[in-house]
């Protein structure tokens, strides 16, 4: 099975509950964390849309993600890698 299916799979696994964002100043954000939408956002972010929402994850430092996911961590790895490439 390749990657974007086992992640497909983790997500529509997950019951959807919301991901809490944390922020810098010790607010917290939330998002939604149904089905596949934290894959669509990593695929949104790869390929270099910038929405408020994808700031938003951008500054984030951290999140609470349903089932102890790190999915976020990855979008903010690849808006990091896809920032740096457009330097």
């Amino acid at each position: 099975m390749n990657f974007r299916r086992r992640l497909e799979a983790l997500e529509k696994g997950l019951i959807g509950e919301p991901i809490l964002l944390q922020m810098p100043d010790g607010r917290t954000e939330t998002i939604p964390g149904r089905g596949d939408y934290v894959l669509d956002l990593i695929c949104r972010v790869y390929r270099g849309e910038r929405t408020s929402e994808i700031e938003l994850i951008a500054q984030s430092i951290s999140s609470i993600e349903p089932g102890g996911a790190h999915m976020l961590d990855l979008a903010r790895a690849v808006f990091e890698w896809t920032k740096e490439d457009a330097q």
